[in-house]
């Protein structure tokens, strides 16, 4: 008979020690048996040492996970499921993640009955976004500008660009890692198709992200 996923180890990482800890509580009250990781070694070496069957993840503020390590992950480990538990997110990054095969998707503000539905759906191999996720699907489409394209983090961190800040200024500000801030760098990149922070700082006033009195050149 195939393996009960149910009874396989759940490994959280997230830097948020309130959100890792109560959601530990909450799964451990379920009778599941689950790990922390609250940074990238430490995640890394636990993948390595156990027998994972589920990993409960907000990629966007763990140092060594992206779309792509989490698809490499998948292709690697194809017995571990993945849950993406994220406080923000857009259409186009759920869309994202759905064509990386990662179709289990729900939010922080998500309550404790939805959020075991969301785990066990994963441990069953089922597709699952939350209802809060589904109203984000099904919301129209806003126009095609940066207040869009980007989240919340992003358009904070592009306005902190433009004001003349540095990478390492930012993430002290934020109180995140280097490596973050570099991530998020390279992803308001690609979303709006500019490859300097010149071209940033136009963007930025163009779309009416910030004035341009507010800009340090």
């Amino acid at each position: 008979m195939p393996e009960n996923k149910t009874t396989g180890m759940i490994l959280i990482t997230d830097t948020q020690y309130l959100t890792s800890k109560a959601l530990k509580s909450l799964l451990t009250s379920r009778g599941f048996s689950v790990q922390v990781a609250t940074e990238g070694k430490e995640l890394l070496r636990l993948l390595r040492q156990l027998r994972v069957s589920l990993l409960i993840t907000d990629h966007t503020i763990v140092d060594v996970l992206s779309i792509t390590e989490l698809i490499s992950l998948r292709n690697s480990s194809p017995e571990t499921a993945v849950l993406v538990l994220t406080a923000e997110i857009n259409q186009m990054q759920i869309r994202e993640l759905h064509n990386a095969g990662i179709r289990n998707v729900s939010l922080k503000t998500d309550d404790r009955d939805e959020l075991i539905r969301a785990v066990e759906a994963a441990l069953k191999g089922r597709q699952h976004y939350s209802d809060g996720v589904l109203d984000i699907l099904l919301r129209k489409q806003d126009s095609v500008d940066a207040n869009g394209l980007l989240t919340k983090s992003e358009v904070d961190i592009v306005r902190q660009i433009a004001s003349g800040l540095t990478t390492k200024e930012i993430a002290a500000r934020k109180q995140i890692s280097f490596h973050t801030v570099m991530t998020h760098r390279k992803n308001i990149f690609r979303k709006l198709g500019i490859s300097s922070s010149s071209e940033l700082l136009m963007y930025a006033i163009k779309s009416g992200l910030i004035d341009n009195v507010e800009c340090h050149i």
